[in-house]
């Protein structure tokens, strides 16, 4: 029963943000810099995030998802560094592609579809997850849908929504402003689609909060900390080393057996050639010494 009632409400979150978006923002009103936490946030990682690259896909899309998971653990990242302290774990993720390296065990699965989510809606990105209210963790797997408009949506639309989608992931809500100090906020239920974004501070000072197992209300971000969009940056080597599985990698490791391979046979091929022309002297040796041993 709390197990049925806990999806129902994410689903409706979701869905009213997307088509009713004044719920949010008159929850919000007369917080600045504010950002709404859900009841849940994961305790251990890496994410194992599973891409289903369906029909409504096309191979660009798997790299936007890459760039935009990528972008979330830059941004937590380069807020850790800045202001120390934080309760944020170090968050990393494994990516798995339906057509590359499929899996079944997953935490988080990603689909794209042809149309808005209902079709006839403004909802661009939906994402329904379940969680324990006890524990507060979620229950495997969180679902997450972006429209790629019949594969017609540009790379850079899909990373924004599967980025925003994301920060929903991993226990996010929404946020009434549109604009950072520097660039539009992600975590707006109507972020940008066509300019390059990145989780701002607000966005990351909501994950710390909500990781210090506060969930389900609203925090205000402390005037000391600017509002402003993270920059890209890089990813730490070790959050970085998590992410050895993205969709290029079996790629890799085929390339790599290929090559290996390739210079074994030929050093056995070298080897046998050189142990031929060592053996085939001692022969006409051993012969010659035969006929001296009969001739005398």
């Amino acid at each position: 029963m709390v197990h049925n009632l806990s999806r129902v409400f994410v689903l409706f979150m979701v869905v009213c943000v997307g088509s009713v978006p004044w719920v949010v923002q008159s929850a919000l009103a007369g917080a600045n810099h504010s950002i709404v936490l859900l009841e849940y946030r994961w305790v251990s990682f890496p994410l194992k995030v599973y891409v289903d690259m369906n029909e409504w896909s096309i191979p660009d899309y798997a790299i936007s998802v890459q760039e935009a998971l990528d972008n979330w653990v830059r941004s937590i990242w380069n807020y850790s560094e800045t202001y120390r302290g934080t309760s944020l774990p170090v968050v990393s993720y494994l990516l798995y592609l339906s057509n590359v390296n499929a899996t079944t065990d997953y935490d988080i699965r990603l689909t794209f579809t042809n149309t808005t989510i209902p079709p006839g809606s403004k909802i661009v990105g939906l994402t329904v997850c379940d969680w324990s209210l006890t524990t507060f963790e979620p229950n495997p797997p969180i679902s997450i849908t972006v429209t790629t408009h019949s594969r017609n949506a540009s790379s850079l639309y899909v990373k924004n929504v599967v980025m925003h989608e994301f920060g929903h992931a991993l226990g996010l809500g929404e946020v009434s402003e549109n604009n950072t100090s520097n660039g539009p906020e992600l975590m707006y239920y109507a972020s940008s689609k066509k300019l390059p974004i990145y989780p701002s501070t607000l966005d990351v000072y909501g994950l710390t909060r909500l990781y210090a197992a506060e969930y389900d209300h609203i925090v205000q971000m402390p005037d000391y900390i600017p509002y402003i969009m993270l920059s890209q940056g890089t990813i730490p080597v070790g959050q970085g080393s998590q992410q050895g599985q993205r969709y290029y990698f079996p790629i890799l490791v085929a390339v790599s057996v290929v090559i290996i391979a390739a210079v074994t046979l030929i050093m056995l091929r070298k080897k046998r050639k050189h142990e031929e022309a060592t053996t085939r002297p001692s022969l006409v040796r051993s012969k010659g010494l035969n006929n001296q041993m009969r001739t005398s």
